[in-house]
């Protein structure tokens, strides 16, 4: 009674009085990594929860990440895109589980988000990888064409946890040249960051279109890998999105043969039986345990 009465009310008034930061379309966000071969990292409640240091579900605290999660999100490198979500204005074109659930995060984490981000600066959109089952209307249409500009004839190094496996089965990246991974664990990435960048720095060269899909770690390491030279995007999730796409779901459900970390139990135990594409065994070049 207290928090509807009294505190809703309060931190409302308080919300509706705050500059808050201008946050990019979607199609805008890909658009610009199009035009200028930009390198994205991305933010979202967990990470949020990371730079206050907390742990989250599958990456516990450890080291300097909650330090280092703090500088990405305070850098301002022109060609580093710092994303985050577009939670600040309206919510209507969000799902039926989403629109609340950012409503009330929103509210419940004002003094986190004041602390965190910079008054009246423009953002990227960090939900460019969240085009299906986050919005009312699927995404994916206006989004895909844009992404596979990105790739189009050009090398891409994957770096990834085991068992996320982008690209397998359909085809987000067929127009892309070719294709090699790198396999990191789908747990606590980060107490692998310096072998997983090593490994990077080894088979990529310069330049190179880098695709991380490593949790709260691929926000950090697609920083350090765009500081380095190469074009580092942090896309996790946007694959198991994709396959929403194409069988028309619109919730967080299983992927046969693809770990799924916010869906159910059964989405975090993968049959690995189910792939039968043998260019994915071929494309793997390193495995980090």
């Amino acid at each position: 009674m207290v928090y509807h009465l009294w505190t809703v009310p309060v931190v409302s008034c308080q919300y509706k009085k705050w500059q808050r930061p201008e946050v990019m379309s979607l199609e805008d966000t890909l658009q610009h990594i199009v035009e200028h071969k930009s390198s994205i990292c991305r933010y979202g409640d967990g990470e949020f929860n990371i730079a206050l240091g907390n742990d989250i579900g599958f990456q516990h605290m450890t080291g300097n990440m909650a330090e280092r999660m703090r500088q990405v999100l305070d850098s301002d490198d022109d060609n580093i895109l710092i994303a985050i979500p577009s939670i600040f204005g309206d919510l209507s074109m969000f799902s039926d589980f989403s629109q609340p659930w950012w409503k009330e995060y929103r509210l419940c984490n004002l003094d986190n988000l004041k602390t965190l981000l910079k008054s009246g600066r423009r953002y990227p959109n960090s939900f460019i990888t969240r085009f299906t089952s986050d919005y009312k209307e699927d995404q994916a249409d206006k989004l895909i064409p844009l992404y596979r500009k990105i790739w189009d004839g050009r090398d891409i190094y994957i770096v990834e946890g085991e068992q996320t496996r982008i690209g397998v089965g359909n085809d987000l990246l067929s127009n892309a040249k070719n294709l090699y991974r790198i396999l990191a664990p789908a747990k606590n990435a980060y107490d692998k960051y310096d072998e997983i960048v090593a490994t990077v720095k080894n088979y990529a060269p310069l330049g190179a279109l880098v695709i991380l899909a490593l949790g709260p770690t691929a926000t950090i390491m697609a920083y350090d890998l765009a500081k380095m030279g190469y074009q580092a995007l942090d896309l996790g999730h946007f694959d198991i999105q994709y396959e929403y796409h194409i069988r028309g779901i619109h919730s967080k459900q299983p992927i046969p043969g693809k770990y799924v970390n916010e869906a159910s139990t059964a989405g975090q135990t993968v049959d690995d039986s189910v792939i039968k594409d043998e260019n994915y065994s071929k494309s793997i070049i390193e495995r980090i345990k």
